[in-house]
């Protein structure tokens, strides 16, 4: 058994690289100034996900979740109270978060990890009802075994199979799997709060604060935010391997061992078209799977790397932008995006 954390707030990310608190842990830890306007609101916008009808959103400083129309450009709140930090389960606005961020969406159930917390959330989209699917809240560690009795520490990004959610642990620099089937939480790369850039089997291999997750039901595909490198797990052996980035920062596009990035963050996947938000180059990047050619799909004009999403066909990529408090749209195809939510 590890030694469990009580998080202590407002909350310092021990260890972690200057890089990896610029994409969030700073914006987060700062107290919102409650502004005039009324109704559903996005505040540093983080975790996306998408049916293709709705983009459901993570506003990490309104602690809440909200829904967009991706037709009407309306949006909803989900669950969550703004402003209102907290750690209970229950009904829409009766239940509380602490900066979620990531979320994938499996069936009608939405998935987040609920960053401040620890843990990781799940909202039933049609009843509203939030419950605490893995770790226990406010109580930080490093344990697998049985969801009720798992811990985190500081998860970020989410991805889905559809039968597993897997998990950038991201202060104990790990990669974590929640098997739907049975509720057993299993560390798959990393070792617990020890840094390192090791490919290897998943006794082995190290990460530094990674944010980013993707799969293909596969491999998991992991932005190694704090070595500026991209890396994935081959599902059948847990076996970790580099596939693009020099670990130095740069936004050289080519082959994978050649590419370089600076502050990656969040990603996105469709068929072998990988998608990383690449924050300090105010960039996203595609990362073609099939041979680890990396590309710049465009730059953007905020600062990205919290949260996106693709639509099933390929041809949409949502992302959020903190600098904006927003939501954009990207044509896949060209590069050219616009926005979701606000419209101005």
């Amino acid at each position: 058994m590890t030694t469990l954390t009580r998080c202590i707030k407002p909350l310092l990310l021990a260890g972690f690289s200057a890089t990896i608190l610029a994409i969030g842990a700073t914006a987060r830890a700062q107290v919102p100034t409650p502004s005039i306007q009324s109704g559903p609101r996005l505040d540093f916008p983080a975790g996306l996900a998408t049916d293709n009808r709705t983009v459901w959103v993570a506003s990490s400083r309104n602690n809440t979740i909200t829904a967009i129309d991706a037709a009407s450009h309306s949006i909803s709140l989900v669950a969550g109270e703004i402003f209102k930090d907290g750690n209970n389960d229950g009904v829409g606005a009766a239940a509380h978060f602490n900066s979620p961020d990531g979320m994938v969406l499996v069936g009608r159930s939405l998935y987040v990890a609920d960053t401040n917390n620890s843990d990781i959330r799940k909202v039933d989209l049609d009843s509203k009802v939030v419950s605490t699917a893995a770790g226990v809240a406010n109580l930080s560690g490093t344990d697998d075994g049985p969801a009720h009795a798992a811990h985190f520490n500081l998860p970020t990004q989410l991805a889905t199979d559809g039968s597993s959610i897997f998990i950038t642990d991201s202060g104990n620099s790990t990669i974590r799997r929640l098997t739907l089937s049975d509720n057993i939480v299993k560390t798959i790369g990393g070792q617990a709060q020890q840094n390192g850039r090791d490919d290897g089997p998943a006794a082995k291999s190290t990460f530094s604060g990674p944010r980013g997750i993707a799969t293909d039901g596969k491999y998991v595909y992991v932005a190694d935010t704090g070595n500026n490198l991209i890396r994935k797990i081959d599902l059948a052996t847990l076996e970790t391997k580099t596939i693009a980035g020099t670990g130095d920062e740069g936004s050289n596009n080519g082959p994978g061992d050649k590419a370089t990035f600076s502050n990656p963050g969040a990603m996105c996947l469709n068929g072998t078209s990988l998608y990383v938000m690449d924050a300090d180059n105010h960039a996203i990047r595609k990362i073609d799977t099939a041979t680890n050619e990396v590309s710049t799909l465009t730059l953007v004009n905020g600062h990205i790397g919290s949260g996106c999403t693709v639509t099933s066909d390929g041809h949409t990529l949502y992302y959020s932008d903190t600098t904006e408090n927003s939501v954009q749209a990207t044509d896949t195809s060209n590069g050219n995006f616009t926005p979701l939510f606000p419209l101005n």
